[in-house]
């Protein structure tokens, strides 16, 4: 399948391309530094393009004959309000529809929505979300609720828990259309590349077109 990935300097923008090269996809990272894109994947298969996130305009190029758009764009922390997530989507969805592409993939977080059903850790409800990641759950959300909206496109957003870096598993996925899943055997996090590993399997896969899907990796038994 002919991919692009946004964001795919990041780490988890790595592991997707890493991955999806493994796999013999033709992938395009598009990054603001082609030469870092170069050092940290130098893969001669890889392409890289230089993006301007300015407008739809300046993006609709590089999504011409793409069979699936994957991001992986994340934000830091800030004092301040964040829009991240929103403004890029909005300007990826409209490049999109220029090239009728259908397929998306991206990446958000648990959390992401209160269920009072299936309710965060005290200390994720009093402490993390609200004093750290608040603002840019926040943005996650509202990018969830545009996508929502977007009736043409057929996305997937992916809500992995804390993230950590390692090597790619063979554990197996659970997963919930929900803010968490629950029956995790007590894992807490999940790795980068197990993230990009299922990323890349919801491409071709019915269960979660259109959904917001919670996911974690769990020792198989």
């Amino acid at each position: 399948m002919r991919l692009v990935v946004f964001g795919a300097s990041g780490p988890t923008g790595v592991e997707v391309v890493q991955q999806a090269l493994a796999q013999g996809h033709d992938v395009t990272a598009l990054v603001r530094d082609p030469d870092k894109m170069a050092g940290l994947v130098p893969n001669k298969e890889l392409k890289i393009e230089k993006i301007d996130f300015s407008s739809a305009d300046t993006v609709e190029p590089h999504l011409q004959d793409k069979d699936v758009v994957l991001s992986c764009l994340g934000s830091r922390t800030w004092p301040w309000s964040v829009t991240l997530y929103t403004y890029s989507m909005e300007v990826i969805v409209t490049a999109m529809r220029k090239n009728n592409v259908k397929r998306l993939v991206c990446v958000t977080s648990w959390f992401t929505t209160d269920d009072p059903s299936n309710p965060p850790s005290f200390m994720m409800r009093w402490i993390v979300k609200p004093l750290f990641l608040g603002r840019i759950m926040y943005n996650m959300a509202q990018m969830e609720q545009y996508l929502q909206g977007c009736e043409d496109i057929n996305f997937t957003a992916v809500r992995p828990p804390g993230l950590r870096m390692g090597p790619v598993t063979d554990m197996e996925f659970r997963t919930e259309e929900g803010p968490q899943v629950c029956d995790r055997d007590g894992v807490r996090g999940m790795c980068r590349a197990d993230v990009a590993r299922f990323m890349l399997s919801t491409m071709t896969s019915e269960d979660w077109v259109r959904k917001c899907v919670a996911v974690i990796a769990v020792p198989k038994k």
